[in-house]
């Protein structure tokens, strides 16, 4: 059967609801990957005319990949995941003493660690900022934390953990006014909702692969404005992002000096696969799909004796639904839908400022993509409604 006649389901095994973990691969980008790594163990992956094809298609695949997100070229660096796209923001930025980050509370470890390691290595100050009860930012509250000493403010797009999504747009014009830079974090939104440079005038954006957009694992993106390129040094430096000149290194004046060494070609390859697929559904009709399937997935656990969902109003979260059912842990629940061929998650994925503020140390967590079906919806609101009733029994 050709890929394109498959049908869209991920597995015929599992209702597959943990996208914001990481979503089964579109089969292009699998066989991307694995197409290049066969060819590799027949030739060899050095193999001349070969190697020549290679790059020139990554150079074609960072055209793509800029395309998508409203970048050039020039602004898009492939990286190995969004944690490593967010720390060479945070290495690459020359600090000063006394710099202010603002970091929302909506955000979890990979866009708090770096920023806290920067307050010894670097001296700045991060400054906290507390999104409402439903984990939304207020933008004009956002305006009155900026400070004259305030260098970057960096939040996520659409949280792991509650499904907010966050006024991105207007809290980067607003720092636009105010001088300040802006990082957004669309690990999440990337392959879910329309998004770029364009869309959200944000100056630096950092995402994986492996969730909304269905690459594979092992893959991510920076894309940097081209005007702040050259004032960044580079975590990494050797082969592919450097050169020697009269006994010093020179460094590209776009995102390619973010890359150091050999790239992942397989995981870069895929990441191609999954945007021509995106490209082709439409990130539009994507968006809207993914919207109709959340609308009718927390309808569905709301109905459910004991439920409790956490997060935003309807109208302002995507894809994810947190929530937790009286009585019943959410571990054991996960762990009894995979018996009945249903994958959720449990846990408080790294975001324990968010538990904190629900009262709660865990919660489960469903998240949908276009994938899912109304049939799977109901199938799960089913099964966690009979495991529910057992437990108060």
């Amino acid at each position: 059967m050709a890929l394109d006649d498959q049908a869209p389901h991920a597995s015929q095994q599992y209702a597959y609801f943990d996208t914001a973990a990481a979503a089964p691969p579109v089969p292009e980008a699998v066989q991307a990957a694995v197409e290049y790594l066969q060819r590799t163990a027949v030739d060899g992956p050095y193999l001349p005319s070969f190697r020549r094809e290679v790059y020139e298609k990554l150079e074609q695949i960072r055209a793509s990949v800029a395309g998508f997100l409203e970048a050039a070229p020039e602004e898009i660096a492939f990286t190995r995941n969004g944690t490593e796209s967010i720390s060479l923001v945070a290495r690459g930025i020359r600090w000063q003493p006394g710099d202010e980050v603002i970091v929302p509370d909506t955000e979890m470890l990979s866009n708090i660690a770096i920023w806290r390691m920067l307050e010894s290595d670097a001296g700045i100050r991060v400054v906290p900022f507390a999104a409402d009860p439903d984990g939304m930012l207020d933008p004009e509250r956002l305006r009155a934390a900026i400070t004259p000493r305030t260098r970057l403010i960096t939040f996520v797009a659409l949280s792991n953990v509650t499904g907010a999504v966050q006024p991105v747009a207007e809290i980067c014009r607003i720092a636009a006014d105010a001088g300040v830079l802006t990082h957004v974090n669309a690990a999440q939104a990337i392959g879910m909702m329309p998004l770029g440079f364009r869309t959200w005038q944000a100056d630096f954006i950092s995402a994986c692969s492996r969730k909304g957009l269905r690459g594979i694992e092992g893959s991510g993106v920076l894309a940097a404005r081209k005007n702040l390129i050259p004032g960044l040094t580079p975590a990494l430096a050797g082969w592919w992002n450097t050169g020697l000149d009269a006994g010093g290194i020179t460094l590209p004046d776009t995102a390619k000096r973010f890359e150091a060494g050999g790239p992942n070609v397989p995981a870069i390859l895929a990441l191609g696969a999954a945007v021509e697929v995106a490209e082709r559904r439409g990130i539009d009709s994507i968006h809207c799909g993914v919207r109709d399937l959340t609308d009718a997935a927390v309808r569905g656990i709301r109905s459910i004796p004991g439920a409790a969902i956490y997060g935003p109003s309807d109208e302002n979260r995507l894809g994810i639904i947190p929530f937790n059912v009286a009585g019943v842990d959410p571990r054991e629940l996960t762990d009894h839908l995979e018996t009945r061929g249903i994958i959720i998650e449990a846990g408080h994925f790294m975001a324990t400022p968010i538990l904190n503020a629900y009262g709660i140390s865990a919660m489960a967590r469903a998240s949908v993509h276009y994938f899912n079906t109304i049939d799977e919806i109901d199938r799960l609101v089913a099964e966690i409604t009979a495991f529910a009733g057992k437990e108060a029994a």
